[in-house]
């Protein structure tokens, strides 16, 4: 063997015993280069796994006495979801159509308009964070009343976990601080008292619920014994939705102060 030869399958046993110590297997020498990898933005910054995955699932047609062609797709990114509907749907040509979704439990949400000024149409719209799930998508005529269409999924859509909503600032004559934060988890309503939130210094103060039509639920009480204190509930699954929240002095039979939640229509 000649001993250019020789060298030449030195350097090779060398590099070998290299990447045994370094502890590089065939699989990570595989890993494409920096140059091979997805490139994102100005700077070239490789992409990162904690992109959210997006979900999409579409809609059954949907059937009624004039909304009756096409479907509806929803689409979800992230904590982000939205609802599309398809080419062929063709809006009502009547006074006042609306976006109108109900839940698994029978809440009905108006939303946005399905067509507004200058001819211009909300095809596409946010799903608010006040819904929790979708099992229905209707097209609501608001001037007439009367429902126009529907379809469904082949499942009830779970919107997800996280979103938030938080209140406008409480206003009264004692419970006049601080907002309240509404979160859904796991499929359920949880409330949360803002860090400025200050308890009146009342006898009896509870919390109080009031859904948007009206009806009020008197829930816990705020402040339980040994002065601890109820600053986030889980609301029941009986309340249609919450567009107020109050603290209520059950013993006085008086309220103390509220704060809002922004309408569900758009």
């Amino acid at each position: 063997m000649s001993s250019s030869m020789s060298s030449f399958l030195a350097i090779i046993a060398l590099a070998t015993g290299l990447s045994s110590l370094s502890g590089c297997s065939s699989t990570e020498a595989a890993m494409p280069t920096m140059k091979d990898r997805p490139m994102n933005g100005a700077h070239g910054l490789a992409e990162h796994v904690n992109v959210m995955p997006m979900a999409e699932l579409t809609s059954r047609p949907f059937q009624g006495v004039k909304a009756n062609r096409g479907t509806v797709r929803y689409v979800e990114s992230g904590r982000m979801a939205k609802l599309v509907l398809s080419a062929d749907f063709v809006i009502p040509d009547t006074p006042a159509p609306h976006w109108q979704l109900v839940d698994s439990g029978g809440r009905t949400y108006l939303l946005q308009q399905m067509k507004i000024k200058e001819g211009a149409t909300n095809r596409e719209i946010a799903v608010p964070n006040s819904v929790m799930d979708i099992a229905k998508v209707q097209v609501w005529c608001a001037f007439a009343e009367t429902l126009l269409g529907e379809t469904t999924f082949d499942r009830t859509i779970t919107l997800p976990s996280g979103r938030a909503m938080t209140s406008t600032r409480f206003v009264g004559p004692k419970a006049n601080t601080g907002t309240v934060q509404m979160k859904f988890e796991n499929g359920r309503r949880m409330l949360t008292l803002s860090s400025d939130f200050v308890t009146p210094d009342t006898p009896a103060p509870h919390w109080q619920v009031v859904d948007s039509h009206g009806t009020v639920h008197l829930l816990q009480r705020l402040v339980i014994k040994d002065n601890l204190h109820h600053l986030t509930i889980a609301v029941p699954d009986y309340v249609h939705d919450v567009a107020k929240v109050q603290i209520w002095c059950s013993f006085a039979e008086v309220l103390l102060g509220e704060a809002v939640f922004a309408k569900h229509e758009g």
